[in-house]
């Protein structure tokens, strides 16, 4: 359950929310391919939406009856679309646990070439656009920018042509491609923390270009 405190012992929640603590300042939304809850564990339900401000998800909050008495609703600032679906998600409903992912029916789609955006994440890529229109520097966490994935690599072609920096966290990334998706930008490379968390850190605060560092 994404509200409760035991979310906390899961692998690199609470990393990740001591990440998007330092953002907060900077963040206009996040987006994201993974299927998994990480950013919903780290930011709980009064951190984030789905694109709709108050929008009731199915199951309990962080108490057995707490379903009945206080609907969980997600009232958080930040918006977060999942342009591929979630296992917390099916084609009815979104609920509060990944156990779509369990029985089969989660609402997912697999990165495959020629893949077609299903009507019921439409919403989710209407919203990346509305994230990704209004900001005009990036963070890249893990995404390889295979070719393979041709729906999302225009999707930030396309909505993404304001965008002026652009920081990709990753081992080994194709800082080729995104030189191509994003052409004005000025693309650096960090590796993850938290090898690369202070470059990181004054490359979000700006502390690198005040130093001269481009």
């Amino acid at each position: 359950m994404i509200d409760e405190n035991r979310k906390w012992d899961r692998p690199g929640v609470r990393a990740a929310a001591d990440f998007i603590a330092q953002c907060r300042s900077q963040l206009s939304g996040i987006v994201t391919l993974n299927y998994d809850l990480l950013v919903e564990y780290a930011l709980g339900s009064k951190g984030f939406n789905y694109g709709k401000c108050g929008e009731i998800l199915q199951g309990r909050g962080p108490y057995p009856v707490s379903q009945w008495r206080n609907p969980v609703a997600l009232i958080g600032r930040y918006p977060v679309a999942k342009l591929h679906g979630s296992i917390s998600w099916d084609a009815n409903s979104k609920y509060t646990d990944g156990r779509r992912g369990l029985s089969g029916k989660a609402l997912i789609v697999a990165p495959t070439p020629e893949k077609r955006v299903p009507t019921a994440l439409q919403e989710q890529w209407s919203l990346s656009s509305t994230i990704l229109g209004r900001v005009s520097r990036i963070v890249v966490f893990g995404f390889a920018f295979n070719d393979y994935d041709q729906a999302v690599l225009a999707h930030l072609t396309e909505e993404g042509q304001q965008i002026v920096d652009v920081a990709i966290v990753d081992v080994c990334s194709r800082e080729d491609v995104a030189m191509r998706v994003w052409p004005r930008a000025r693309v650096r490379l960090f590796q993850p923390p938290p090898e690369g968390l202070d470059d990181l850190r004054d490359w979000l605060t700006g502390t690198e270009l005040k130093n001269g560092i481009q």
